[in-house]
Parts: C-alpha cells; sequence; structure tokens
C-alpha cells in the first residue's frame, strides 16, 4: 500500500501512539475483541484475522505487528496499523444504527472540521469530483457498492463494523461538485474521532494510486 512520506516528528509521534495501541490491544482479552468487534482469532499465530475494505490481515495480539493474510493484500502503512489496533481494542460490539451522521455530528468533530475538510472531502473533490462515475468504478475494486445518495455514491465495510459512505453531488453551472462522507451513528463506539478524521483520507489516497496505474 502506498503512504505518504512522514517527517521525523511525525514518525516519532506515530511511534508514541502506535506503543500505546500496542499496550491497549495486548490487555484486551481476545474473546472480547473478538465478539465486540466481530472478528476471527487465530491461536496458532496468537492473532485476529481483520477484514480492511476487500482485504484480510493478521493483527498479533501481543505485540500489534500486521501482516497479509494472502499474497497480494499489500502492506499496511504504519497510520493504518494504529487503525486496525484501535478497532480492536475499542470496539464496543454496539449493533449498527443504520443511521448515517456526518463528521461534525461525531464526538468533538466539530473542532477537527477544517483539517477534516483538507484531509478527505478535498482530496475526494480532487480526484472523484469532475469524473463522478469513476468513483464507483474505482471503488468496486476495494470493495464498495453503489448507494441512493446525491448523484454518485459507495459505501465501504472498511472495519466488520465500520462502514463510511462517500457521497458526490455532479456540479452545473451555478455550483461546483461537492462531497461528503457519512459515519454509521454507532461509529464512536469503534473508532476515535481522530481516526475518522484520518481513514476516508487513506482510502482516497489508495483509490488515487489505483486509478493511476
Amino acid at each position: 500500500m502506498l503512504s505518504k512520506k512522514l517527517s521525523p516528528e511525525e514518525k516519532f509521534n506515530m511511534g508514541v501512539t502506535l506503543e500505546k495501541a500496542i499496550k491497549e490491544l495486548s490487555a484486551c482479552d481476545p474473546r472480547t475483541v473478538c465478539l465486540n468487534s466481530a472478528v476471527i482469532f487465530n491461536r496458532e499465530k496468537n492473532s485476529y484475522i481483520l477484514p480492511y475494505l476487500n482485504r484480510k490481515y493478521f493483527v498479533n495480539h501481543s505485540n500489534g505487528e500486521v501482516s497479509p493474510c494472502s499474497a497480494g493484500a499489500g502492506e499496511v502503512s504504519l497510520h493504518l496499523q494504529i487503525l486496525f489496533l484501535h478497532y480492536l481494542s475499542n470496539a464496543q460490539g454496539t449493533p449498527l444504527q443504520d443511521e448515517w451522521i456526518t463528521f461534525k455530528e461525531l464526538p468533538g468533530g466539530q473542532i477537527y472540521v477544517g483539517p477534516y475538510q483538507n484531509r478527505t472531502i478535498r482530496p475526494l473533490l480532487q480526484h472523484f469530483g469532475a469524473q463522478p462515475e469513476k468513483l464507483l468504478s474505482t471503488a468496486l475494486d476495494f470493495g464498495g457498492q453503489p448507494v441512493d445518495f446525491g448523484d454518485q455514491a459507495v459505501t465501504f465495510h472498511v472495519f466488520p463494523r465500520v462502514p463510511l459512505t462517500f457521497v458526490l453531488w455532479e456540479g452545473d453551472e451555478e455550483f461546483p461538485p461537492a462531497g461528503n462522507i457519512l459515519y454509521d451513528a454507532s461509529a464512536a463506539d469503534y473508532l476515535h474521532t481522530e481516526d475518522y478524521a484520518l481513514l476516508p483520507g487513506l482510502i482516497i489516497w489508495e483509490m488515487a494510486a489505483h486509478m493511476a496505474k
């Protein structure tokens, strides 16, 4: 998987975050983790089998190491490894609500709206705003499914209990293209708001790289 180059300061900060996430997961009961996050535990590998988009990864319970379950799954960036660990250790087992909310409705989301727009909505429009039909065609390669929102929309089941919906509205002579990302109302019971500020951008980045091939 492609990832953006990190500065030394970013690497340090991410290293601290990763270490904390590893400790949190290793302190959890694997049975509870599996029940709450809807994953399977492989005792032989001491690892969870975590679906991400249309791929599966082993996540070691004790040391947090991530490895693909099959060839072609691709390597995992440091950002994504942390998201994997956060999902497993934070999942509450709350049923999906089938009610969509926006980022600003997540706990503290209003504070992050500016950076969130820069990391997610702007890249979404940059890559797909002028050609919304490519959102669907590209999303299908990552397990995305079309849904009835806006002029073009797809839902990704990023993790077993974390669906995200990307929505685009086509522009016209008066208005430019617009976009948004929707979350299930149970989202706060699975990842931190800061995680949701990052996750959509990683998917957009990967789809854009896929289109460029």
